[in-house]
């Protein structure tokens, strides 16, 4: 017995230190340092300084949109008076810090997480809380097919595009899945450009929703089409067929469309949930006594989705267009007179002040950080 239970103690150990061997440990997070003392108040200095910049650039941005509908300007899309402001303005930023009387290279610099978490969430949920949604639901077959195919093609012709004319030493010479990465992430078109211009020429309502349609969707695609070509540089995917590859990238875009869409409408219709909790007085819990609680709720599920899907490497632009779309459907109905009238004009302020911001910002940028022309600037003039 004490031979047997030997024996077993030593296969145990023996079990156990292969395992261990082969499933490597889970590396601890990495805690981010904290700034103190000088440095938290030279931080907070420079955050305090880029806030007045840009709530100045937003302000002066505000007057010229309002001249140009005062003075009846319609030739001149409010977007494009924007970007040029913003173009003068970087020129005038130039010119003083040229003669060092300013420096203000922090301040005008535009973050990518100031624009993925603070303004493009406000912009997309406003457009899917105002969306006429019999116009959406009637042309989606057409907006998932150019949303899809299109931005398919596209990607194709402009990664082969790039790879031959490298090949052919005109622009910058790049491999084939750098080629059809770029091609990908660069196939997907910008949903605020195109929201604005349209809004402000007032095209027909059926050319709108199949553009908007296909800006907001074809998040997903590029998104798929992009990780794949990276993917196939990996050293484990060089025994993978080219069908296998096709079924890995349709499984991943099929997670990609259809959970960022049903995690946005689930969102909305919790919203829906806890609102007609309110106005059926259930639980004794009624927000529409109190205005200003029921719109704070409002707004925590208008970011909730876009912050969960990122979170869970989802499409944040997608969960919150639906979720939207569900709440002005089934939440809106629910909020009192009061809140009801305050989201719409709170989305459509918030929103229009993104989009005036990233706009101006866009101007900005021209002259902002010092331009290399050289060959491979091709790239961006073919795209």
């Amino acid at each position: 017995a004490n031979a047997t239970h030997e024996v077993i103690n030593a296969t145990l150990h023996t079990l156990l230190a292969a395992t261990t061997k082969l499933v490597a440990p889970t590396p601890p997070k990495p805690i981010l340092p904290v700034q103190t003392g000088v440095q938290a108040q030279q931080e907070e200095q420079s955050s305090g300084m880029t806030i007045f910049f840009s709530l100045l650039v937003i302000a002066i941005c505000i007057i010229l949109v309002h001249l140009l509908i005062e003075y009846r300007l319609h030739f001149l899309p409010e977007s494009v008076a924007v970007v040029s402001l913003g173009i003068l303005m970087g020129a005038f930023i130039k010119i003083i810090e040229a003669q060092k009387l300013a420096n203000w290279k922090e301040e005008e610099m535009f973050r990518p997480n100031m624009f993925f978490l603070l303004l493009l969430p406000p912009i997309i949920f406003e457009s899917g809380y105002s969306l006429h949604k019999g116009n959406f639901f009637q042309n989606i077959g057409s907006i998932i097919l150019f949303s899809v195919f299109g931005t398919a093609i596209s990607a194709f012709i402009v990664g082969g595009g790039i790879y031959f004319l490298g090949r052919a030493d005109v622009i910058y010479k790049l491999n084939m899945t750098d080629s059809f990465a770029f091609g990908s992430l660069i196939s997907a078109v910008d949903p605020v450009a195109t929201i604005a211009i349209f809004n402000a020429l007032n095209v027909d309502p059926v050319l709108n929703m199949l553009v908007f349609g296909e800006s907001i969707l074809n998040d997903a695609v590029s998104i798929v089409l992009t990780n794949t070509a990276e993917g196939l540089t990996r050293e484990n995917m060089s025994d993978v067929s080219g069908w296998q590859t096709f079924l890995q990238a349709l499984g991943y875009f099929l997670k990609m469309f259809f959970g960022s869409a049903a995690l946005g409408t689930l969102t909305g219709l919790i919203s829906a949930l806890i609102s007609f909790f309110n106005f059926g007085d259930i639980y004794h819990i009624d927000l529409r006594k109190t205005p200003s609680l029921e719109f704070g709720m409002m707004i925590i599920f208008a970011y909730l989705p876009y912050g969960l899907a990122e979170g869970i490497s989802l499409s944040g632009i997608m969960a919150i267009l639906f979720s939207g779309i569900v709440m002005s459907h089934y939440t809106h109905h629910n909020l009192s007179p009061v809140t009801q009238i305050l989201m719409q004009q709170t989305l459509r302020t918030v929103a229009f002040m993104c989009e005036t911001c990233v706009f101006a910002f866009l101007g900005l940028s021209i002259f902002s950080f010092p331009h290399k022309f050289e060959m491979s600037f091709v790239i961006w003039c073919i795209v």
